[in-house]
């Protein structure tokens, strides 16, 4: 492979959106947004991304990540999937039962629900008085 050759994932959560593209690579290196992740995410989203590489066993690679939209949450949540996105199309017999053992490839759909007409929020009511 050589070395601008890369493998692409996208991964969605709420209202955010990650791509990520995987490198061969000695060391591993995570880039967010041009910047380095350690500048980017807060410390535990940070460690959970880097709990997901470790229990997949990657030790050597350069990851771009490109996230757009969201809170922190979503962001970190949507890496992980584009993660393990783009690591089963770079050696899926290698990665895939550990992917699936901690289920990381699964997206989450749950999304924030519209406010409707005469509430105050999607759910939330005005308080009722009987008095």
């Amino acid at each position: 492979m050589s070395k601008d050759q890369y493998h692409y994932g996208v991964g969605r959560r709420k209202a955010c959106t990650a791509r990520a593209k995987i490198y061969s690579g000695s060391g591993l290196t995570i880039i967010v947004n041009g910047k380095e992740a350690q500048q980017y995410f807060p410390d535990y989203y940070l460690k959970s991304i880097q709990n997901m590489l470790t229990n997949v066993g990657v030790s050597e690679a350069k990851i771009e990540l490109f996230i757009n939209g969201g809170g922190v949450m979503g962001q970190s949540d949507a890496a992980i999937l584009a993660i393990s996105k783009a690591l089963l199309k770079k050696d899926e017999e290698a990665y895939k039962p550990m992917i699936k053992f901690h289920d990381y490839n699964s997206t989450d759909i749950r999304k924030v629900l519209p406010k409707r007409p005469g509430l105050l929020k999607a759910r939330k009511a005005r308080q009722w008085v009987k008095r």
